[in-house]
């Protein structure tokens, strides 16, 4: 019986040598890749130029007034202490020299401006602009609003005259006592400017609007205007 058992044992002991478990060796760690970081693309340098868009001469009795339409290239610059030089002409040749306030443009602005010019302005049929622009610089903000309404005419209405031109303006960061230049510039059927008109005065208030008049000089009943203003710097 004893010797039954030992072969028994020597049989169990024979069949686990046969089966052992075999444990696997471990794969090799890949490491994963870290994806590179996309750059952020350079802005291209911003194009810091004031274009003349349009310009033209209104004139009644004495008074000359010059108008231009300027237009601020850039797209994130804005500009401060623009001034624009507004010469009337007469058959090409300029005469008595005149310039708007110091301007302030946002980007992408377009802006209409007038001078006044008296008896050394006589007869002008033009106007030469030239625009001397200021300090540019990145920062926010928005130009005032201005919107036109009502066109009336006060003095002359068939020829050239005198008319009113209706705007309301405002602006949220406006100060009290702020300098601000309104202007207007009025053109006939074919879109030519055949006058306008400017005006300055101190903002009374902080933020909110305003209702205004801006006179215009013209050489024939204006088909349209259009207002715009900007603070003094």
């Amino acid at each position: 019986m004893g010797r039954l058992l030992r072969c028994v044992c020597a049989a169990l002991l024979l069949a686990g040598c046969g089966s052992g478990t075999v444990t696997p060796s471990p794969s090799p760690h890949t490491p994963t890749a870290t994806p590179s970081p996309t750059p952020t693309p350079t802005p291209a340098p911003d194009v810091q130029r004031i274009d003349v868009v349009a310009s033209g001469v209104g004139t009644w009795q004495l008074v000359t007034v010059p108008v231009a339409v300027i237009h601020n290239a850039a797209s994130r610059s804005m500009v401060t202490g623009v001034f624009v030089h507004l010469t009337p002409t007469r058959g090409g040749r300029r005469l008595t020299a005149t310039i708007t306030p110091a301007l302030t443009l946002y980007p992408g602005q377009t802006l209409v401006v007038a001078a006044n010019c008296t008896d050394t302005c006589i007869g002008a049929d033009g106007a030469s602009v030239t625009v001397t622009p200021g300090t540019w610089a990145s920062q926010a903000g928005a130009p005032l609003t201005a919107t036109l309404g009502k066109v009336t005419c006060t003095v002359s209405c068939r020829g050239h005259g005198q008319w009113d031109v209706a705007v309301t303006i405002g602006g949220p960061a406006l100060v009290q006592n702020e300098q601000i230049d309104l202007f207007a510039s009025c053109a006939n059927a074919a879109g030519r400017i055949i006058g306008g008109g400017q005006r300055t005065f101190l903002w009374p208030q902080a933020g909110g609007t305003l209702d205004l008049d801006v006179p215009v000089i013209v050489d024939v009943p204006p088909t349209s205007c259009q207002v715009g203003a900007t603070t003094s710097n």
